[in-house]
């Protein structure tokens, strides 16, 4: 009897645009943290656009086994106020953030409808922030930056509907402490598979993270739907 044949690497890259608003807090030393509140509607308005937006997300996967990876930059200027005793002041943020979340997933059901699979990894954050709170007196600047890398574990899947179309879904969850006080998504998308290797998908997705360190304060979630183009080689 002929031994079985190895399961083939298969690979996806799929460029995606997150119109993702961001709402809560941001603090550096020296500065108590403003609240910032930028609805996904608004997105176009407050992106620095210099350099532009980077959204990507890729796989590589060898039958029941997958490794991920979903990079993020933004740049966003946001309007806002400081609270306590600068309550009521006009404040403004610049930040450019970057989020890189990796990782191994293993595939534990799959039905040739839908798949189930368990995921482990990391997000890396990197922050930098510049700060401004303008009074009726004074105006009160300051910048930091902050990187960190909170252990994330999860679960992904996929149903598919007949005539080319599916869902997908994902959540996660992380930094338990070790990074973050916490740290979670939750994402859903309709896809559409337009070719055997070209995959659309339009969809919502939510990140949350808490963290807040030495004066440092990030705690923000984003939110807004999104849009991808999934290509597979």
């Amino acid at each position: 009897m002929p031994a079985e044949a190895a399961p083939a690497w298969t690979f996806t890259a799929e460029p995606y645009f997150w119109m993702a608003g961001m709402k809560g807090r941001v603090g550096v030393r020296g500065l108590s943290p403003v609240d910032i509140d930028v609805d996904f509607g608004q997105i176009f308005d407050h992106i620095d656009w210099s350099p532009p937006p980077v959204m990507f997300a890729g796989e590589a996967r060898n039958g029941r086994y997958a490794l991920f990876t979903d990079f993020i930059y933004l740049g966003l200027e946001a309007d806002g106020t400081s609270p306590g005793p600068l309550a009521l002041f006009s404040a403004e943020a610049n930040m450019n953030t970057v989020v890189w979340t990796f990782g191994g997933s293993y595939r534990v059901f799959d039905n040739g409808t839908a798949t189930l699979d368990v995921l482990a990894g990391g997000r890396l954050w990197h922050l930098d922030a510049d700060l401004t709170v303008t009074g009726p007196l004074a105006v009160r600047e300051a910048s930091g930056s902050q990187t960190w890398v909170d252990p994330i574990i999860g679960v992904a899947g996929d149903v598919a509907l007949g005539n080319g179309f599916g869902l997908h879904g994902e959540a996660d969850i992380g930094g338990f402490g070790l990074g973050a006080h916490i740290d979670w998504q939750v994402q859903g998308t309709l896809q559409y598979r337009y070719s055997d290797w070209v995959t659309l998908e339009a969809g919502y997705r939510y990140l949350a993270v808490d963290y807040d360190d030495d004066g440092f304060v990030f705690d923000i979630a984003m939110q807004g739907p999104i849009i991808g183009a999934r290509f597979r080689f």
